[in-house]
């Protein structure tokens, strides 16, 4: 059945939340995807067509006069990119480069091959799956981008990255005062004030992930509080925590292996500097012996970290005039980490098809002993963008992607969530039906020996559950 919204065709259009058991889908009036598509997508393209046009001259200045054509080749485009969103067409194959080297364009086109094979027709923007398309369009767009003479290393989204870093500069601040007064006496810390500390940098990591200009459609976002004297105030809003087993597990010692952490980054500016002084703590503690940074190879999701993000982050700090953000880069300078750029985090695959189709980064994770994915974007991958039941064990919806144990830092910023106790999810639709959009509520899964410890409820007494629910109440 064709239902009209705003005059576009939307096969099949239902005034519902998702049904649980499929992927999310613009179909579903009320998810976040048909918010998404409708809404935030039209806005996020059009910000970066007046970014375009009033940075015209300081593009010209760095990527030459003949940069101004291509301002105007690369906004119809972006333009003709918007009204096919709005009005449901279908989906394009990607022009392909004349060297293909490090660029994914005829995986994505083989992709919508298949996907036109499982819907019976070529997908549309509203009618495919949410995660399949909202990522397509980012990777369209780095696709002409890449097309570009003089532009193709243009990244439409730089500008406001590094204003969400500037901005949070008070919190900032606060944070590596904080972590260097950490470093310097690690040795005399106990290994009950090591536990605590590193809950109080991954908590500090999680909300780190509130700032996300992809939620706010481009707008504006940044931190400006003391992050460490909130944390107490925001356990109330962590609705799985999975923290002791994160510590029991790294605590352990394993002789066998290099003691190597991956951190699958999510969001630049604020979120990212978070990321860093836990690497840093993780390191001063030995917790880990080596971490792996693994950035976006493409400008993706406004704000996700590039390996230009990651660089520029770090030279800002050195040459900060405050001396424990300079202190912070120096130490993190003379220290075991890498950055990692990986295809597969920005290809059409969610994370269960890792194996089948890039089983060499599958490997390599699995050389780790925890990964730690960030943020909402790969919580969405990792459980396939399907409405899984709120209950669902985390490892039921990784779906036998397990290549290492995993841990998962993100707060909730779209409708797909599991490991909740019996009851919470009731609570907090009573209490808001938009709980799932705002990013308010944090989530800390994590999976341990091929077992899961994320929906733990069935050993919690009604007391705690019962607790759980008033202070959401409060």
């Amino acid at each position: 059945m064709t239902q009209r919204s705003n005059s576009v065709d939307i096969q099949d259009l239902q005034d519902i939340r998702t049904p649980f058991g499929i992927p999310l889908s613009g179909i579903y009036k009320r998810s976040f995807a048909y918010i998404t598509i409708k809404d935030r997508l039209p806005v996020i393209l059009t910000k970066i067509i007046d970014t375009l046009s009033r940075n015209k001259e300081d593009i010209a200045e760095k990527y030459g006069e003949n940069a101004v054509e291509e301002i105007k080749q690369i906004t119809g485009f972006i333009s003709k990119l918007k009204n096919e969103i709005a009005t449901n067409k279908t989906l394009k194959p990607l022009r392909l480069l004349p060297d293909s080297k490090d660029n994914d364009a005829e995986q994505w086109n083989k992709y919508l091959i298949k996907r036109t094979e499982i819907e019976g027709g070529t997908p549309t923007w509203f009618n495919t799956a949410w995660l399949y398309c909202e990522c397509y369009m980012y990777r369209a767009l780095a696709q002409e981008i890449a097309l570009l003479k003089f532009m193709k290393n243009y990244d439409p989204f730089e500008q406001q990255k590094q204003s969400a870093f500037i901005n949070s500069l008070s919190s900032i601040e606060v944070l590596s005062a904080y972590t260097m007064n950490l470093i310097h006496k690690v040795e005399n810390l106990s290994i009950v004030e090591t536990k605590e500390e590193l809950f109080k940098f991954l908590k500090s990591n999680l909300w780190g992930n509130k700032c996300d200009l992809s939620l706010s459609a481009g707008a504006e976002v940044s931190q400006s509080s003391n992050p460490i004297e909130v944390l107490k105030s925001l356990d109330k809003d962590i609705l799985v925590n999975n923290l002791d087993f994160v510590w029991n597990l790294l605590q352990k010692k394993d002789s066998n292996n290099i003691n190597i952490i991956d951190i699958i980054l999510d969001n630049a500016g604020y979120e990212l500097f978070t990321d860093l002084c836990l690497a840093a703590f993780l390191i001063a503690t030995k917790l880990a012996e080596k971490i792996r940074f693994y950035v976006k190879h493409y400008p993706w999701y406004i704000s996700d970290t590039t390996r230009n993000d990651f660089n520029w982050t770090l030279t800002y700090m050195q040459n900060s005039p405050n001396e424990s953000i300079q202190e912070l880069a120096n130490y993190l300078k003379n220290n075991v980490w890498t950055i990692e750029e990986e295809l597969y985090w920005t290809s059409p695959y969610d994370f269960a098809e890792m194996k089948e189709h890039d089983p060499t980064l599958y490997a390599k994770l699995s050389e780790a002993k925890l990964a730690i994915f960030k943020g909402d974007l790969n919580y969405r991958k990792l459980l396939g963008d399907i409405n899984w039941e709120y209950t669902t064990e985390f490892k039921q919806s990784l779906r036998g992607f397990h290549p290492t144990h995993i841990l998962s830092l993100r707060t909730v910023k779209s409708d797909v969530c599991v490991g909740l106790v019996p009851g919470i999810a009731e609570e907090l639709f009573k209490k808001d039906e938009n709980w799932m959009f705002t990013g308010e509520y944090g989530l800390i899964q994590i999976t341990i020996a091929g077992t899961c410890q994320c929906s733990i409820y069935r050993s919690i007494s009604m007391d705690i559950v019962i607790n759980a629910i008033n202070a959401i109440n409060a």
